[in-house]
This record gives C-alpha cells, sequence and structure tokens, in this order.
C-alpha cells in the first residue's frame, strides 16, 4: 500500500474530484486511489441524489413507462448496508464534502457527470477537477448490456437506450453534460481541470498517474498500480446503500472489485454489430467526446 511520509495536516490536505461517463473505468481508478493510505472516498453521492431529485423526474412521459418504472424500482433500497438516502441531498452532499476530514491527506470523490446538471451551486469548494471519459461506442454497448441484465425479459429491441428515463441517460446522453460542465468548471472554478480518456489511462497508467497527481500536488508510487482484489478497500468508503444494492444484485461493479491493477483497453466494437438505438446516441456523442478528447492529458 502506497504511504505518505508524514501525517497529513489541513495545508497539505488535497481533494480531488472525478466528473465521469458512465462505465468509464472510474471504479478501477477509485480503488487504485482509494488503496493509497490517509484517503477519504466519497463514490456517487451526487448521481445518488439525482434519482431522488423531482426536477430529474419531471418528465413522466418516459419515466412511467413500463421499462422506467423497472429501472426505477431496481434502485429501490431493500436489505442493504450504506448510507440512508435522506442524507443525499444536494446541499447536504456539497457539506459533507466540503468538511475538514483533519486526519485525511487526500480526499477523492468520483460522481457522475451529469448529476450537477442544474444544480452548479452545489459543485463543492476546494477541490481539483479530473474528467474521465470513454469512446462512445464502449460506453453504450457496456450501458445496454448492464440494463438488460436489470430487466431480464425484455428484448433487445424493447429497450431503447436513446429512450431511457432522464435520470437514467439525460437529453444530451451525458457527453453533452459532461463537456458543458467541463467549460463552466474550467472558466469558473477551476481553469487547470483536466480530462483523461479511460483507455489513455489504461494503456498508460503510470504516465496519466504521474502527470494528474504532480498537478495536484501528491508523490505518485508505483505500488498505485496494484491493489488487493475484492471489496475491502470499498468498506471505508462512503457509498449510498443504493449503489451497493445494485452491485448486488448484478454485480455492478464485480469486474472492477475483482481487479488487481489496470487492464489493458478493449478495440472499440464493429458499428456493423452495433444496434441502431446505440449508433443513435454515438452519434450524437462523437462531437462532445472529441471536443473533450482533443483536450485530453496526453499520455
Amino acid at each position: 500500500m502506497a504511504t505518505f511520509e508524514k501525517a497529513p495536516s489541513p495545508e497539505q490536505q488535497v481533494r480531488l474530484i472525478t466528473w465521469y461517463i458512465p462505465r468509464s473505468t472510474s471504479t478501477v481508478l477509485s480503488k487504485c486511489l482509494g488503496s493509497v493510505e490517509d484517503t477519504k472516498v466519497f463514490l456517487g453521492m451526487f448521481g445518488n441524489a439525482m434519482q431522488h431529485d423531482a426536477e430529474k423526474t419531471e418528465d413522466g412521459a418516459v419515466n412511467v413507462s413500463e421499462i422506467g418504472q423497472r429501472l426505477n424500482a431496481f434502485f429501490e433500497v431493500t436489505d442493504v448496508s450504506g448510507i440512508d438516502a435522506s442524507q443525499f441531498t444536494y446541499q447536504r452532499i456539497k457539506e459533507q464534502l466540503e468538511e475538514a476530514h483533519p486526519e485525511k491527506r487526500f480526499i477523492f470523490a468520483k460522481d457522475i457527470a451529469f448529476a450537477i446538471t442544474g444544480h452548479p451551486e452545489f459543485i463543492p469548494r476546494g477541490y481539483r477537477h479530473l474528467f474521465l471519459i470513454r469512446h462512445p461506442l464502449k460506453v453504450f454497448v457496456s450501458i445496454k448490456k448492464v440494463l438488460m441484465q436489470i430487466v431480464k425479459d425484455v428484448s433487445p429491441e424493447e429497450l431503447r437506450i436513446d429512450e431511457l428515463p432522464p435520470n437514467f441517460l439525460p437529453k444530451g446522453f451525458g457527453y453533452k453534460e459532461t463537456f458543458e460542465l467541463f467549460e463552466h468548471i474550467k472558466k469558473e472554478i477551476d481553469p487547470e481541470a483536466m480530462i483523461v480518456d479511460s483507455d489513455d489511462l489504461l494503456q498508460d497508467p503510470k504516465g496519466i498517474l504521474s502527470a494528474v497527481l504532480k498537478d495536484i500536488g501528491l508523490p505518485f508510487d508505483e505500488k498505485m498500480l496494484h491493489w488487493e482484489s475484492g471489496d475491502a478497500v470499498n468498506k471505508d468508503w462512503v457509498i449510498p446503500r443504493e449503489v451497493l444494492q445494485a452491485d448486488t444484485k448484478v454485480n455492478f461493479y464485480k469486474k472492477a472489485l475483482d481487479s488487481t491493477c489496470f487492464q489493458k483497453p478493449n478495440a472499440l466494437p464493429d458499428r456493423a454489430s452495433i444496434s441502431p438505438d446505440i449508433l443513435r446516441v454515438v452519434d450524437a456523442s462523437m462531437p462532445y467526446y472529441e471536443k473533450m478528447y482533443s483536450q485530453r492529458l496526453s499520455p
């Protein structure tokens, strides 16, 4: 396990929040950075608040559909440990993220980027910002695969990814919202905000992590590139109960939690094998992905 040379002080504390595109290896990154001593991890806080936010579900035409009801019901808490949903208001999350945590040297949070759309006033103060992106073909193929595990008796043709409830996939399909958040943070909050493409991270984790940590003022240690398999490291993470429940039901994070290091990226899927609904959201998302990709941290 990586260690720091001396006990943390408030002056030395570093804070980083990663805004991610779904299915972009953000949990693997969390395992990597969460294994460092004197680190506190917050996972999916705003994403959970989004699920309970009425403003995100006012477009009832989609959410009252059968598939929408099944997806929403999937995240209803039953008997899982974790933090109760009543704590996940945007204001309360902001307060939690801004707390001192004086015993910690590094505060790391990761959240789905479009969860903060419409709520920029709740972006926590005192953090550096990292955006984790991934090619839309890989993202949406993976998303649909997971969703098919949730609504098992629905055919792939019936589950059209471009018609999901907005609290699962917003009108800009996540990429537009992520790009707009990046521009806002770059202009108003953190001029040095970084973008990392997940394939670059998987291909050259040492190079990417070294650059990120140098930028935020933390030392890189080779030991960060390997961690223990299993969920032991995330026992101390601050995680919504809904997130834990999703994992227990369909092994949402099994591959990431079972990992011990960064694996090389897979090739892009062949467009000829992709369903029309996925291609529609891919093509709508590519312009925003390309704008972010052009500004990414190079390996």
